[in-house]
């Protein structure tokens, strides 16, 4: 929305404080707070003054506004505060918890708003406030998408939301992994709401929040990852680290591993694209927080399953790193199409060497020799 509101949506009282030709001492007088006004044009003319162009009076009046009394903001709120004016305060009153949420419970308050505020919220309890109101969800999906990406929000919560949009026909193409997510959700049991957070919400957050591989770096990560797939075991420090790392999220569900995978870390990703269940490595991938790098390595893991190392081949963005094509063709587990497509682009030693590897294909050792020849190299 658009702020400050027009003038002719404002109470007469309110405008004529607040309007152009206002004195000054009016305008100072009522952003104080001191304005004979009542709760509602008193909120109102608050936020009219908070979009002041004179900064300094401006200040004042969000000063004002954020330490009202109790009395005064719930005296409007009850009074059912218009949608602009609702959406222009709201952020400045998160902190105030039976203020926001008196606020998200508005019936006046805008779908826009709610999704807005929803990336803002670190208050779980207002959260659970949000993921009450089934029917603005379904009305406005977009609010499930936010709230599956904030972190603060319960798993349980999310899980709710998410299920709740796979009843009802609703593609969240805001949540990359959807896919992953509604069907992982058709293999698991969706917990009612609690007032409290349940166990397996205390141990998602507990996972999420983990800093346990952080000062290992995701290159030892891996490292250590692949000597584990090819049982080379050292019984290293690190080796006893990422052991932990993944025990703790074996305990994860399968929609827990893929939330993770989309809000965690490089480390735990790292875990993650090696998971057996491919869901959550197709996740992984997914994940809008997935660098070049990490891809660079994942495409040389020979741990990935086919359909990962299909879709990253099938990602131009990526595929135009030419260590990403060199990794995808040397992998055994790349599709042979796709590794025949890439082979074109590798430069001569790079052909040559796969032309005398035995870690590949046979196909692509034969490929590579026929391109090695064609080119007269």
């Amino acid at each position: 929305m658009e702020h400050p509101a027009p003038l002719d949506l404002l109470s007469p009282q309110v405008a004529k404080i607040c309007g152009p030709r206002a004195p000054a001492q009016l305008k100072q007088m009522a952003a104080s707070g001191l304005a004979p006004l009542g709760p509602v044009d008193l909120v109102t003319a608050l936020y009219a003054l908070s979009y002041e162009a004179d900064e300094k009076l401006a200040d004042t009046a969000r000063q004002t506004l954020v330490k009202l009394p109790d009395a005064a903001l719930h005296g409007a709120l009850d009074q059912q505060l218009p949608a602009f004016v609702l959406d222009g305060i709201a952020d400045g009153l998160l902190r105030r918890e039976d203020v926001a949420q008196k606020i998200l419970l508005s019936a006046e308050l805008a779908d826009e708003t709610v999704v807005r505020l929803v990336e803002k919220l670190r208050s779980e309890r207002l959260l659970e406030v949000v993921a009450a109101n089934e029917q603005r969800m379904l009305r406005c999906p977009t609010i499930i998408e936010k709230l599956y990406f904030n972190r603060a929000a319960r798993m349980s919560t999310v899980d709710r939301a998410v299920e709740l949009a796979v009843r009802n026909d609703i593609e969240l193409s805001g949540i990359p992994s959807f896919g992953e997510v509604k069907a992982a959700l058709e293999g698991e049991l969706v917990l009612e709401a609690s007032e409290e957070p349940t166990p397996d919400d205390l141990m998602f957050m507990s996972v999420l929040s983990s800093e346990d591989l952080a000062s290992l770096g995701e290159d030892l990560v891996d490292e250590t990852l692949e000597a584990q797939a090819l049982g080379e075991g050292s019984g290293s420090e690190a080796e006893e680290q990422v052991k932990s790392a993944q025990q703790s999220l074996a305990g994860l569900t399968v929609s827990q591993k893929i939330r993770v995978a989309m809000l965690g870390n490089g480390t735990q990703r790292a875990v993650l694209i090696r998971d057996s269940n491919k869901l959550v490595a197709m996740a992984v991938l997914r994940s809008p927080a997935i660098r070049d790098s990490e891809v660079i390595r994942y495409s040389q893991a020979r741990s990935l399953p086919e359909e990962a190392l299909r879709y990253i081949s099938s990602k131009r963005e990526w595929t135009k790193n030419y260590q990403v094509k060199v990794n995808l063709v040397k992998n055994p587990r790349t599709p042979i199409h796709d590794a025949l497509r890439f082979l074109q682009h590798l430069r001569p030693h790079d052909v040559r060497g796969l032309e005398r590897s035995r870690d590949v294909p046979q196909a692509i050792a034969s490929a590579a020799k026929n391109l090695r020849q064609k080119r007269g190299r």
